[in-house]
């Protein structure tokens, strides 16, 4: 097979893979997890059910695959945001307000029975292990900058972090959010020496 043709063909498959996970997503969000059907997602998609069996075994398996793209992106989207900030701190309230929007926006829109789905079992304790060295990281180089309190270990400023921020999936709205996110960066003893993104 020609590279351009086998080219081709693995673009159309990440195609119509990427359309049966936003799919599923959205429907689970829509109908609750048990509400959601593998006819259902293959008409949605525009594809026949036997295209969809090619690509996903069942229902759940689709929505912890897609939960997985979501991990992967906001775990991108919060590199992102360190790497472009002007100092470490200003690098670690980006991370902060990031993560709080993440879980406020999981917050609102999932559906109670597609969380318990997806946020269970051994990929799921990767992913908040993952997490939690990508604050502590932010974390350290806040602290060796003289921008973050030095008299509480780092890993534990981190999982703080992250769980206190887990809050914003109850948030009422983006008000309230970021003062989440200020109520944590003064616990840290935060200072942002230049005007990070998003800081006021």
């Amino acid at each position: 097979m020609p590279k351009l043709w086998k080219d081709t063909v693995a673009e159309h498959r990440r195609d119509v893979r990427a359309a049966i996970l936003e799919t599923a997503w959205m429907l689970a969000g829509e109908h609750g997890v048990r509400g959601v059907t593998m006819g259902l997602v293959a008409e949605r998609a525009g594809i026949s059910r036997a295209t969809l069996y090619k690509y996903f075994r069942g229902v759940d398996d689709m929505l912890v695959a897609g939960h997985a793209e979501h991990v992967a992106q906001h775990f991108t989207h919060l590199e992102g945001l360190r790497d472009e900030a002007s100092s470490a701190g200003a690098g670690l309230y980006a991370m902060l307000q990031g993560y709080a929007r993440i879980c406020f926006h999981r917050g609102s829109s999932a559906a109670s029975d597609l969380h318990g789905l997806v946020h269970r079992g051994d990929q799921h304790r990767r992913n908040s292990a993952d997490l939690t060295v990508l604050f502590a990281k932010a974390v350290r180089d806040a602290q060796e900058s003289g921008q973050v309190r030095p008299d509480v270990a780092t890993e534990e400023l981190a999982a703080y972090s992250i769980h206190a921020l887990e809050a914003a999936g109850q948030a009422s709205g983006a008000d309230e959010v970021d003062r989440l996110v200020d109520l944590v960066a003064e616990s840290l003893h935060l200072r942002v020496e230049t005007a990070g993104p998003g800081h006021h």
